[in-house]
């Protein structure tokens, strides 16, 4: 049996080849007619180790879509789809703890969540291309929110205009990502902490003038509601920029083709 990487992805028969899914996994598995089927990879004792794997592949699966919800104003910026390389990031993160089964490890985001810090979404050229200065922010866990320092930006000097866009705007977005563990009842993973992940805050800078300096600016996000977070919650800080076009007096289309975001930090 072999897992499907690139191409066209398709489920059913092809001549002599047969591809299907599994339960808490995204991946397509493809084998020649005459192998095993899928209920009897579901069911049968010498596929226990494959199906304790897609387990934990579901568990990264889940982190990969609350992540994407915590910056979900972002997730246009993207040619590829990324929330399968979210899946892949965080399936490595979940196989570094060494505590328990193989299908019943915690998945702790909250020790691991430096490897976050970075993660790119981008249309072809990464954020840090985009804007070349450091950006400052801090990160508040006690009070659920977060302030980012934008310095000024000079096109060509330390802002990378791609195309002929007129306008641009910096957007950011803060969300809580809880840890996963398994539930013996349900034999499947859910959040430590149930109600992170429900909210989450987004910020934008006015659009500005892709001509001329924008002076420096502050972005300040404060995620709001019934939500608190412990130790097993971890706050995701991500932070992209959209290029746009003036359609009338008083609108900006964004051009949805250009753009590019990164995660900034994890708290």
């Amino acid at each position: 049996m072999a897992r499907l990487k690139s191409g066209i992805p398709f489920t059913g028969s092809i001549g002599g080849i047969s591809a299907f899914t599994l339960p808490g996994s995204n991946e397509i598995f493809i084998k020649s007619k005459g192998g095993p089927n899928a209920k009897q990879i579901k069911s049968k004792k010498s596929f226990e180790g494959l199906r304790r794997r897609n387990t934990e592949f579901g568990a990264a699966s889940t982190a990969a879509k609350y992540s994407k919800q915590a910056m979900a104003e972002l997730s246009h910026l993207d040619h590829s789809y990324f929330q399968s390389r979210l899946t892949s990031l965080f399936y490595s993160l979940l196989r570094m703890n060494p505590v328990g089964e193989i299908g019943q490890r915690s998945l702790l985001i909250s020790r691991y969540r430096h490897f976050l810090e970075g993660f790119n979404l981008e249309m072809g050229i990464l954020f840090d291309s985009l804007v070349k200065s450091p950006l400052d922010y801090r990160i508040d866990r006690e009070n659920l929110s977060a302030l980012i320092r934008i310095p000024e930006l000079v096109p060509r000097l330390n802002l990378y205009i791609p195309g002929n866009y007129p306008m641009f705007r910096i957007v950011a977005c803060l969300g809580a990502l809880s840890d996963l563990q398994y539930d013996t009842s349900g034999r499947t993973y859910l959040p430590v902490h149930s109600r992170a992940g429900l909210k989450h805050a987004c910020s934008k800078t006015d659009w500005l003038s892709g001509d001329a300096p924008s002076a420096a600016r502050e972005l300040s996000l404060q995620i709001t509601g019934p939500i608190s977070i412990d130790d097993t919650c971890s706050l995701q800080l991500a932070i992209g920029i959209e290029f746009g076009v003036s359609a009338t007096n008083t609108l900006v289309k964004v051009n949805r083709n250009a753009g590019a975001a990164k995660i900034l930090a994890m708290g």
